[in-house]
């Protein structure tokens, strides 16, 4: 049984130090029990210890981690990778939560098109509704300027068939002169009918088929 130089460790086996005599165990000696059984005798003889080769005691020399804290390592790094563990989920939930924040964002630039439109339109109408507005208030101006032009019209009217005469029964021929035909009725009733005095003569249609065109004569 021998204690190791470095750790105080027992250990029934492990390499000895040609320079300074020490038993080191595997792990403090930096060597595998394997590598260090093939070095044979020689080269084990001439085999130096961390101390030697660095020239620092073997309190000064790094201690190998024993069983014990390398459970209590290994139970650290357990939980830490038990700890890490929801990162992975958490990974994949932000990827989600970013593809849901892009669908998004992409429903409210349509929306917000969609409503820029509407408002577009909106605005359309009211400018439509004020232009309809300002003819509904010209309508009855409008109204009364037809009223009056109709009044007027029938004024007209009246006095202009005030002094038209209706001749009815005269047979209608070819390139005959209406006012020939005017002055010859004048002349039958003694009645001077001068052609500069006659505003408009012509054959009225009539509905009544079979009829002679009556002769309308203004004067």
């Amino acid at each position: 049984m021998f204690t190791c130089a470095s750790c105080g460790t027992a250990h029934t086996d492990g390499p000895i130090c040609g320079g300074c005599n020490q038993h080191y165990d595997y792990q403090c000696a930096g060597v595998t029990e394997v590598g260090y059984r093939r070095l044979g005798d020689s080269r084990k003889n001439a085999w130096r210890c961390p101390k030697c080769k660095s020239g620092l005691s073997p309190s000064q020399l790094p201690v190998s981690p024993q069983p014990s804290q390398l459970d209590k390592m290994q139970e650290q790094l357990h939980k830490i990778a038990l700890d890490l563990a929801p990162l992975a989920a958490l990974v994949a939930d932000v990827k989600s939560i970013k593809l849901e924040l892009s669908g998004l964002k992409d429903s409210i630039e349509m929306a917000h098109d969609i409503i820029n439109g509407f408002s577009a339109k909106v605005k359309s109408l009211e400018s439509k509704v004020i232009t309809m507005e300002k003819m509904a208030e010209q309508i009855p101006i409008l109204q009364d300027s037809i009223d009056k032009l109709n009044s007027e019209s029938r004024e007209r009217d009246q006095w202009a068939r005030a002094n038209n005469v209706e001749i009815i029964g005269i047979p209608q021929k070819k390139d005959e002169n209406l006012y020939d035909i005017a002055q010859k009725i004048g002349n039958l009733g003694n009645i001077s009918v001068r052609k500069e005095d006659i505003n408009y003569i012509a054959r009225i249609p009539t509905r009544i088929p079979n009829v002679v065109k009556p002769i309308v004569v203004a004067f």
